[in-house]
């Protein structure tokens, strides 16, 4: 999961015979993809000179903050064994690992690598997921720069590997299933003075995990 704070002034497939709008669980609903995210859009950056600018290197723009490095992180083998609650202000997350951001669980010792070609990590039976479904918990507290004031405030993933939740000081602020795809948030009005508090929960299976039935390895996060 890579993520950045930021500033901007056909697949088909066959459901079983049960109705998709019936579905309770929303990681294995198709119809609800995304919610609150940004419509996609090209590729640009906000500088305050234009000597900064052909430079081509977000880091020199006043109107950018990374949130890459250190997490809070903790693993699950089981959406039933996750925490409910991982996204309230003031929960204790002390004992929590801390987890590189970008990096993927597997390669960080939670969960396994997995290689598939032509089968299914789990039953095929879409939109239904059948196997043990991890789940990775990330917090990240951060502040917002002075002279952000006024300003639109965009939260941009540059990739989420599984369906996420994200919430911003106990706020739910949308949810993604798109895969190695940018996913962006307006997250203006659930930010505060001081502190904030960044919360993401990402299940490692989903709906979506049956349109990427391709020769590549399975990893999270």
């Amino acid at each position: 999961m890579k993520v950045k704070a930021v500033i901007f002034s056909v697949i088909l497939f066959v459901v079983n015979g049960s109705s998709v709008s019936a579905q309770q669980n929303e990681w294995e609903n198709p119809v609800k993809y995304e919610w609150n995210k940004e419509k996609p859009h090209a590729d640009f950056f906000i500088y305050e000179r234009p000597e900064d600018a052909m430079k081509e290197e977000e880091r020199f723009s006043p109107w950018y903050k990374s949130l890459n490095g250190k997490w809070k992180f903790t693993y699950s083998p089981t959406i039933e064994k996750s925490d409910n609650y991982f996204y309230h202000e003031k929960l204790q997350d002390e004992s929590w690992t801390d987890i590189a951001v970008p990096s993927n669980w597997e390669l960080q010792g939670f969960g396994e690598p997995i290689i598939r070609n032509i089968q299914y990590v789990f039953s095929p039976n879409p939109p239904y997921i059948d196997v043990d479904n991890p789940v990775g918990t990330y917090r990240k507290t951060f502040t917002v720069p002075s002279g952000w004031e006024d300003r639109e405030i965009m939260l941009h993933f540059g990739s989420i590997s599984g369906y996420a939740q994200i919430y911003v000081n106990g706020q739910k602020v949308g949810m993604s299933k798109a895969s190695k795809t940018p996913a962006e948030f307006n997250v203006t009005r659930y930010l505060k003075e001081g502190e904030n508090l960044l919360a993401v929960q990402v299940y490692r299976w989903h709906d979506g995990s049956y349109m990427e039935d391709q020769d590549f390895w399975r990893l999270t996060g």
